[in-house]
């Protein structure tokens, strides 16, 4: 049995509760709103703060204002009672590499598209979760010539002696 403990919360509730993780979000506009590594100011001096998941979708973004050294995953989350809240995670590309909206993965400036296009890529987020139809397309060829349909019809009856 299940006893309330205060206006209709159990005590089921509040240990579930408890147990959950936390995900803090930080809404200063500070490079601590980013969560990036300690040591990413020795990858990218200067970072630019100014970036928010606000009204996107969940997906990759690289952040063109730090010349995709860095890109964010935004993800939308809507909680009881139609509260939503997008929360943000921050990671920085290696030294010398940039993140590719196009690929979604961190490469050399010579093997990516050009940093300012990546908004533009921005609509590949879209594919996350879509369902792939993977019905297998048969592709029948019709045979060249009479010569080669006896060519093939020779070579399966020799082999079945």
């Amino acid at each position: 049995m299940i006893l309330p403990l205060i206006s209709g919360i159990t005590l089921l509730e509040v240990l579930m509760a408890a147990a959950m993780p936390r995900v803090r979000v930080e809404r200063s506009l500070g490079l601590e709103r980013f969560t990036l590594p300690d040591n990413a100011t020795t990858i990218r001096e200067n970072i630019d703060t100014t970036f928010t998941c606000d009204a996107r979708p969940y997906g990759y973004y690289a952040d063109p204002e730090n010349d995709c050294q860095i890109f964010h995953v935004c993800l939308p989350v809507m909680f009881q009672g139609q509260r939503s809240e997008t929360f943000m995670w921050s990671f920085i590309c290696p030294q010398d590499t940039i993140f590719n909206q196009e690929r979604f993965t961190c490469t050399r400036l010579e093997d990516s598209i050009p940093c300012q296009e990546s908004a533009m890529f921005y609509s590949l987020n879209d594919n996350f979760g879509a369902t792939v139809d993977e019905t297998p397309t048969i592709v029948e060829t019709p045979l060249e010539t009479s010569q080669e349909y006896n060519s093939l019809e020779e070579t399966a009856t020799s082999t079945r002696l």
